[in-house]
C-alpha cells in the first residue's frame, strides 16, 4: 500500500515528499491527576473525564530540493491531517517541530514532521459533507457511533423558553426567537453573529453518549438540527 498524509487538504505525494515511517495508531491517554491524602493508604486519582493531546511522528525525504520552500511552508501551522493508514479518519493537527531548510539539505533531505493532534479522531465524509447531520422533528433516540462521547452542534427551531432532554439531562433556552445554536465542544450558544449564552441554563452542555441517547423537549419547537460530530479514540 502507498503511504501519504493530507494535511491541509495537500497530499504529500503532490508536494513530492516521500514516506519512510508512518506513526503507529495511538490511544490518548485520560487527564488524570493523584493527589497523596495524609494517613491514607496509596493516592486518590481524580479522572476529570477528558483526554491528553499527543504527538504523531512521520518520517519524511524528498526526491530533490527544488520544492523545498514550498514543503516548509506548507508544514507550518494547524489544520486537518488524514493518515493513509486510516483514510476514513480526520486528525485535528498542528505542526509542533519547525523544519529547516538547511537542516533538509544537510541530512540528505531527510526530515521528521511531528503533529501534535487532538485526541479524537472524525469522520472524513461527516468533515467534509455533514453526512452525520440530522434534522429532526420529534422526539427520538439517537446512536452515537463512535468510540467515546461526542459534543454536538444543536440548532433548535422554535419560539419561547424550550427544556431540551438527553437521556436524563436538561438544558434550558430562554426566549428563543426563530432559532438558537448551542455549540458544545466550543461551549458556546448563539443565534448567528449574537452572543446568546445568558439565554442557557443548565449545569454541562450537550453531549451523545456511546450508544442510544434518547432525545426529547418541551415547548414551541418546529424541527432540531444536529451536527453530531462522532468522535473515535
Amino acid at each position: 500500500m502507498e503511504v501519504y498524509f493530507i494535511f491541509k487538504g495537500k497530499n504529500s505525494k503532490d508536494m513530492g515528499v516521500l514516506i519512510s515511517a508512518m506513526p503507529d495508531i495511538v490511544k490518548p491517554q485520560r487527564r488524570e491527576s493523584e493527589i497523596v491524602i495524609p494517613g491514607r493508604n496509596g493516592t486518590l486519582t481524580i479522572d476529570d473525564g477528558a483526554f491528553e493531546s499527543y504527538t504523531l511522528t512521520v518520517e519524511c525525504s524528498t526526491r530533490g530540493t527544488d520544492k523545498l520552500s514550498q514543503i516548509a511552508a506548507w508544514l507550518d501551522g494547524s489544520g486537518d491531517l488524514i493518515l493513509s493508514t486510516e483514510p476514513d479518519k480526520i486528525y485535528r493537527a498542528r505542526i509542533s517541530n519547525a523544519i529547516s531548510i538547511s537542516d533538509v539539505i544537510y541530512l540528505y533531505n531527510s526530515f521528521l514532521v511531528q503533529f501534535k493532534v487532538f485526541p479524537f479522531k472524525y469522520s472524513v465524509n461527516a468533515v467534509r459533507s455533514h453526512a452525520d447531520d440530522l434534522t429532526i422533528a420529534a422526539p427520538t433516540s439517537i446512536k452515537n457511533k463512535g468510540t467515546v462521547y461526542s459534543q454536538p452542534t444543536i440548532t433548535i427551531y422554535g419560539t419561547g423558553d424550550v427544556n431540551l432532554t438527553i437521556n436524563d439531562t436538561n438544558y434550558g433556552f430562554l426566549g428563543v426567537d426563530e432559532f438558537i445554536t448551542v455549540d458544545s465542544e466550543m461551549m458556546e450558544v448563539y443565534k448567528g453573529n449574537t452572543n446568546c449564552n445568558n439565554k442557557f441554563s443548565a449545569m454541562d452542555f450537550p453531549k451523545f453518549e456511546v450508544g442510544m441517547n434518547a432525545m426529547s423537549w418541551t415547548g414551541n419547537v418546529t424541527k432540531v438540527e444536529i451536527e453530531p460530530k462522532w468522535r473515535w479514540l
